[in-house]
């Protein structure tokens, strides 16, 4: 271990006031939980172990699995089989998902009818109360009060919606966008909910017309019609939709795709649960970087670390970043670059 990396270490273990929100005991465990599963998995080899491990587990074990991961008894047969890698009617339908739903399509929803109403002060023909983003598959990023900005699976972002609901997708985005739209969905997640005007992407907050709009504006989909007004709602969306002809109406092609999804929410939840903790468990790593940035740059104004190793150990930590696809809002580095090339791809 090199000097720089023992004062890493030393920084890292050090009690001092931490810059971030301290984690709780469950998103310790968490996140802790969500580490050991991702270094099991890093490699070939240990995916194909933990594979081979999770074949092998007495049936006991794994419907214990099922019932802590909030799967109904009258399913847990199929999450068994999901589990040991068999064939069975829940993985044929998700195979079958595969490039339905496609990051960056929208959904327009009514789960308030009193907003809805309202909304048609905005564009007379208004029908939503409520807009979310698909970041990718049946995983969806919306920001709603209470929570914020966050990833909740498609069962759960309909689950009170009315029926009439509808998904749409811009022409212009294909599948070449994706990993721009899985970035830039990222990038904001944790957001608090909040409802301020302003014609600017918002820095610090975001409500659910507003997120979707910047998220559009951060790759640079051209000739989208979302305005540039201080307040963006669920109606100018609408209106979009309804007369837009760069975006087009998905929904009855993805109708059967929905269903499915509806189908088996608590199973869906489990397999999108390494992709949603994924995501918080890289927030939480770039929050402890954040503290060791810190503490190194105190370190070395109180003369306790050098100018030179404190510049290594600086230099270190943002090469573990150069090397992370993605980044956060309230993470006080570059956010990366999600907009598209001059050929339409990112």
């Amino acid at each position: 271990m090199t000097a720089v990396t023992e004062q890493l270490a030393a920084i890292s273990n050090k009690e001092t006031r931490s810059m971030t929100k301290p984690p709780t005991i469950q998103e310790v465990a968490r996140n802790t939980a969500a580490a050991d599963l991702f270094q099991q998995i890093a490699t070939d080899e240990g995916a194909a172990k933990l594979a081979n491990n999770l074949r092998n587990m007495p049936d006991a074990i794994l419907q214990f699995m099922s019932k802590v991961s909030g799967v109904p008894t009258h399913q847990t047969d199929l999450h068994v089989a999901m589990m040991r890698g068999q064939d069975n009617e829940f993985m044929q339908g998700l195979e079958a998902l595969d490039g339905w739903f496609q990051p960056g399509d929208l959904i327009l929803m009514t789960g308030s009818q009193a907003l809805a109403l309202v909304q048609k002060t905005l564009y007379k023909n208004a029908r939503s109360s409520h807009v979310a983003i698909v970041h990718a598959d049946y995983i969806c990023v919306d920001a709603i009060p209470g929570v914020g900005a966050s990833n909740r699976i498609l069962p759960e972002v309909l689950a009170d919606a009315a029926p009439g609901w509808r998904i749409i997708r811009h022409k212009a985005v294909g599948p070449d966008d994706a990993d721009s739209f899985l970035r830039a969905c990222a990038f904001y997640l944790a957001q608090p909910y909040k409802i301020l005007p302003t014609k600017e992407s918002a820095q610090t907050f975001a409500y659910c017309s507003e997120l979707a709009r910047k998220v559009y504006r951060d790759i640079g989909v051209a000739d989208t019609g979302i305005p540039d007004v201080r307040i963006i709602a669920p109606a100018h969306f609408d209106e979009i939709a309804d007369a837009n002809s760069n975006w087009i109406d998905v929904t009855e092609s993805l109708r059967p795709a929905v269903e499915f999804c509806q189908k088996y929410p608590e199973i869906l939840r489990a397999t999108a649960k390494m992709f949603i903790d994924g995501l918080k468990l890289n927030r939480r790593r770039f929050e402890e970087r954040t503290d060791q940035l810190a503490k190194i740059q105190a370190q070395v104004e109180a003369g306790k670390m050098s100018q030179a190793d404190g510049q290594a150990a600086t230099a270190q930590l943002h090469e573990i970043e150069s090397n992370m696809n993605n980044t956060f809002w309230d993470v006080p580095r570059p956010a990366g670059v999600f907009k598209r090339s001059a050929s339409g791809k990112a």
